[in-house]
């Protein structure tokens, strides 16, 4: 069997890199008429969910979590994930909860997956606490996270 030289292989991942659909404006396009829509402003409320990978109730939890999207829209909420699954997740999770100054969450230990807390941006309060396996569905928990943060 006859070896194919790196060089071909090189040039042929290059062309279909370069063919890839989709992932840019089009020539002579590019910043002028493709802007995100999304305003810039602070959030009034913090919603963290704890993940690992292996957790089932962190896998049917994950569709919900983005769904609230939607449903905090007006609420101004900033939906962050601490993902515990690997260590280099695990590092930057530290390092985003040092940066968010969620300290209080980050306990280090596997006990707080499956949960989504719902925080005062400010005070770093917390209004309400989800958890994967409880009485109430996220959404509930979520609206009471609104109604505490307007009381």
């Amino acid at each position: 069997m006859r070896r194919v030289p790196r060089y071909m292989v090189f040039a042929l991942a290059l062309l279909g890199i370069a063919s890839a659909p989709g992932h840019s404006a089009p020539p002579g396009r590019r910043g002028t008429e493709f802007k995100v829509d999304a305003k810039v402003r602070a959030p009034e409320i913090i919603a963290v969910r704890i993940h690992h990978d292996m957790c089932p109730h962190c896998k049917r939890l994950k569709p919900q979590f983005e769904a609230l999207d939607a449903l905090l829209t007006d609420a101004s909420a900033l939906l962050v994930t601490l993902d515990l699954s690997t260590p280099a997740t695990q590092h930057q999770a530290a390092l985003l909860a040092g940066a968010l100054g969620l300290e209080s969450l980050w306990t280090g230990d596997l006990s707080r997956i499956a949960t989504v807390t719902f925080l005062d941006a400010g005070s770093k309060k917390t209004l309400a606490e989800f958890r994967a396996d409880g009485d109430q569905s996220l959404e509930a928990v979520a609206r009471t996270a609104i109604s505490g943060k307007h009381d």
